[in-house]
């Protein structure tokens, strides 16, 4: 029993870091209309900022974190006023949307190039302030970035709530979710709302990253981006337009994948657990393609 709620805790911190990935994909779909893997560059540049400026240049891990999440945004605004707009000026919808799809796969492949040769592609460690500590609860060892994990994911998710549900961007973001020439009739400007959402966006990303790179969680490498796009099953099983069904969906998967680490079969194969959401997904999409949460989301955006 102790195993058993060894792993469920394990799981749930997992659970939470795919859901901050999954929120970053969400909010940035919401405020601008297309689909973009940016957030997967944000995990691995944000970790590598705070690594700059907290190893390398000897700042507070927490101010290195507030200045990752700022730079990243500024990358984020930058590339979105720059490249994204002009390809919606100068495309249809569908085009627009492939093309942004295949510039920021372009951009993923950037980020890791220039992680590498800024950084080296060896493991590095963050210097994090709870190391590899645990809390011991009887007969239970909680490493305490688990329990930073659940805490700092869960003040981002308030934070996020109280944003989309209580404030005027909040609104403008639903109401560009639901119809984007509608909201733009009624005076709710994207170009408003864009920032607030690549900000959004940038930092449950990057917090994501840091919570993914340190020590207790393998370390920073450059191969991060690829390890954040395991939520990408979240979004999928959630609902991708659903930011409840971010959060249901990656703890349902981060569960499922520890308890597979813990007492799957050797017969699956000792990879199963890495596997088993892409094969979530795939279930997920043959038989319920708008995921779990898609009619509640879209009755109430």
């Amino acid at each position: 029993m102790d195993t058993f709620v060894q792993i469920l805790i394990s799981g749930i911190a997992l659970g939470f870091l795919y859901a901050l990935v999954s929120l970053s994909f969400v909010v940035l779909l919401k405020a601008t209309g297309h689909f973009n893997l940016l957030p997967g560059s944000f995990v691995l540049l944000g970790a590598y900022t705070l690594f700059q400026f907290h190893q390398n240049f000897g700042i507070n891990f927490w101010l290195s974190l507030l200045i990752a999440i700022v730079l990243v945004t500024a990358l984020g605004l930058a590339i979105h006023y720059v490249i994204f707009q002009r390809i919606d000026r100068t495309a249809d919808q569908h085009a627009a949307g492939l093309a942004i799809l295949l510039v920021t796969i372009g951009l993923l492949s950037l980020s890791q190039a220039t992680a590498v040769s800024s950084w080296g592609a060896e493991v590095l460690l963050l210097g994090d302030p709870w190391g590899l500590n645990t809390l011991r609860l009887g007969a239970i060892n909680v490493p305490m970035r688990d329990i930073w994990v659940i805490v700092l994911s869960i003040a981002v998710l308030i934070i996020f709530w109280l944003v989309i549900q209580h404030t005027r961007v909040g609104v403008g973001m639903r109401a560009i979710a639901s119809d984007s020439q509608a909201a733009f009739v009624q005076g709710i400007s994207p170009r408003k709302v864009a920032p607030y959402a690549w900000l959004m966006s940038a930092g449950a990303a990057v917090i994501a990253g840091v919570l993914m790179a340190t020590e207790a969680g393998g370390g920073l490498r450059p191969t991060l981006d690829v390890v954040a796009f395991t939520a990408l099953p979240a979004l999928i099983l959630g609902g991708i337009r659903s930011l409840p069904g971010c959060v249901a969906g990656g703890l349902v998967l981060g569960v499922l994948q520890q308890l597979a680490n813990g007492y799957a079969p050797p017969a699956f194969g000792q990879h199963f657990a890495t596997v088993l959401p892409w094969i979530i997904m795939i279930i997920v999409l043959l038989v319920r393609p708008s995921g779990l949460f898609a009619t509640r989301e879209f009755r109430r955006a």
